[in-house]
């Protein structure tokens, strides 16, 4: 307990009871000079009966270090009490945040779901269009795949270039712009010929359906279709055959007298093969309109719209899902470490109760200290006193030196055992809301069918299921 340090003072955050520096306080007080000088001038007397000044000064430097100390020492007390005093409550934190984790994900449930209602909803009302449609039709199954535009639009466009160059080269010889008229003229006709055979090709489909005025629309289209590609692919070669006699504007009409009079009499092998091209266009472009969809006309269009809605819903369920996950594992490791800072300070309210006995034992002999450490700094001034003095000095200097006896608080109330059994409550309460919060999150979104249910037809709202308090 004694030593000689660099300084006497007491620092608080270091230790409750401090060393007591009784070499460097006789050295700040001067005790043995003052001895020798008060013995010179007779102080004290030998009738005196209380202590001199220089003893009192070296009573109160340990009195103000024992002051200090006690202080701190009651601080620590005060301390433990509140450590203990957190036993009854830590739990009930727990308990609050696991009412609180679970709330927030109901209400993050409720407001999932009810951004789903709106993509569950309109997948239902496409799904009784589809099923109204299939019935109305009696199909079964999805549509036959649309066919790749590309592929398609390329397939036509070999063809129709093909029947461009050959149309070119026949039309360039009597047009005064050559092959550039020509083939502007070709392009023309071309376009003309792929266009209405690709539309009339796609409005035959409709005789498939089997209302009557559909069907009639379809064969209409069916018999435009033939006449048209007839028409005007033998209007050309009839053209192509004036060419050869006539001038240009000369060979248009008469192309078309020639037409009437006599459809298929053709002069030359190139009318028939520009027939035969143009008939290859008109074929092709007309089997690609016909084929491109399903031979259902709308099928592609209302199974589309409803897959399109049921990926949507799948996308709009999976965001919940992660959302609600999300949401899961923050309550949870916030829980836990709400949980582990509690068990912490419990932890130390246990050993707060441990620790105070051994506090109190260690008050017990600070304070035999300190009336050793003053009666030891008034010892040295009373030996130099004696040394100079001529007489036996005072009496008192033969009484020991004492501090008023110190009483300390009442013990903070606490039981270690008590503590320890909150902190297993605490484990149950961790272990049983992570339990609760799992159950919340595995049937969070049970009212909502699964997008296989919904490929299935089964669409209806299950009954929510609420998991059980914890």
């Amino acid at each position: 307990m004694f030593g000689k340090p660099k300084a006497n003072r007491f620092n608080p955050d270091l230790q409750t009871f401090p060393e007591i520096m009784v070499d460097g306080l006789a050295a700040d007080l001067r005790l043995e000079k003052r001895g020798e000088a008060d013995a010179r001038a007779a102080v004290p007397p030998v009738t005196a009966a209380t202590l001199s000044a220089a003893e009192l000064e070296a009573a109160d430097a340990v009195r103000a270090l024992r002051r200090r100390a006690l202080s701190q020492y009651e601080m620590e007390q005060q301390a433990y009490a509140a450590r203990i005093a957190e036993a009854g409550s830590a739990r009930e934190r727990v308990e609050l945040m696991v009412g609180e984790a679970r709330n927030s994900i109901r209400n993050l449930t409720l407001d999932e779901e009810n951004r789903l209602e709106n993509a569950r909803t309109r997948v239902g009302g496409l799904e009784r269009k589809l099923r109204d449609f299939q019935d109305r039709q009696g199909l079964a199954g999805p549509p036959k795949a649309r066919q790749n535009g590309f592929l398609a639009f390329g397939l036509i466009l070999v063809v129709g270039l093909c029947e461009v160059v050959l149309n070119g080269y026949f039309f360039a010889e009597q047009n005064a712009l050559g092959y550039v008229g020509g083939i502007a003229i070709a392009s023309v006709i071309a376009v003309v010929n792929v266009a209405f055979s690709y539309g009339l090709g796609g409005q035959v489909r409709y005789v498939n359906l089997r209302s009557p005025t559909w069907k009639v629309w379809g064969l209409f289209c069916l018999v435009v279709f033939l006449a048209l590609a007839a028409t005007l692919n033998l209007a050309v070669a009839h053209f192509r055959d004036a060419l050869e006699t006539l001038a240009w504007d000369a060979a248009l009409i008469a192309s078309v007298e020639r037409l009437v009079a006599g459809p298929v009499s053709l002069r030359s092998f190139a009318s028939w093969l520009v027939v035969g091209f143009g008939l290859l266009v008109s074929l092709t472009a007309f089997w690609k309109g016909l084929t491109q969809g399903d031979p259902t006309p709308g099928y592609n269009a209302i199974y589309d719209a409803w897959e399109d809605a049921i990926d949507d819903y799948a996308e709009a369920y999976g965001d919940a899902q992660d959302a609600l996950e999300d949401a899961f594992a923050e309550a949870r490791d916030k829980l836990e470490q709400e949980a582990q800072a509690r068990r912490t300070d419990l932890k130390a309210a246990v050993d707060a109760v441990h620790q105070r006995g051994t506090l109190t034992r260690t008050l017990e002999t600070f304070l035999e200290t300190c009336d050793e450490a003053a009666n030891r700094l008034i010892r040295l001034y009373r030996d130099a006193n004696l040394r100079v003095r001529d007489d036996d000095g005072p009496a008192y200097f033969n009484t020991p030196f004492a501090f008023p006896p110190y009483a300390p608080p009442a013990p903070p109330d606490g039981d270690r055992e008590q503590a320890q059994a909150e902190i297993a409550r605490i484990d149950t309460v961790v272990r049983d809301g992570v339990a609760a919060l799992l159950a919340a999150r595995e049937h969070a979104l049970d009212a909502y069918p699964t997008v296989r249910e919904i490929k299935a037809g089964d669409m209806a709202p299950r009954p929510r299921v609420v998991a059980e308090a914890a």
